[in-house]
């Protein structure tokens, strides 16, 4: 299940507040997050999402949970879309939205580094030089 984790103080019901840019429009269509939903105490939040790619269209719910030590953010189980680029690289936008409400928070662990637009992968170098080998 595609997913990001953000580390830091990260507030639930300023995400509500101050409602981050959610949107991009690219040649592969379409992806927005319209609404906001949450629990009682806001320690769960549901976006509410739409993702309209070349001959398909969904639209589901991606679920930010309070932990002690930050969020997460994924899909919504029981709304079951379908795990598409378009999907995956929403869920990366969100958390980038997400991450920049709270100065100070990271990204923990994930499995969609690729759609996190300012997200930077460590290297497997560890700092050494890599050369070409003939």
């Amino acid at each position: 299940m595609p997913h990001v984790t953000i580390l830091g103080a990260v507030d639930l019901r300023q995400i509500i507040i101050r409602r981050p840019e959610m949107f991009l429009r690219d040649p592969e269509g379409i992806k927005r997050v319209s609404e906001y939903y949450t629990n009682t105490d806001c320690s769960k939040l549901l976006l509410e999402a739409l993702v309209i790619e070349p001959g398909k269209k969904q639209q589901f719910f991606f679920q930010v949970n309070k932990k002690a030590n930050g969020a997460v953010v994924r899909l919504d189980p029981i709304s079951d879309a379908e795990k598409t680029t378009g999907v995956k690289r929403l869920l990366g936008q969100v958390a980038f939205a997400i991450k920049s409400l709270f100065p100070g928070s990271r990204y923990g662990k994930t499995n969609i580094a690729d759609f996190i637009p300012d997200h930077e992968r460590p290297s497997r170098a560890r700092g050494k030089k890599l050369r070409a080998v003939a």
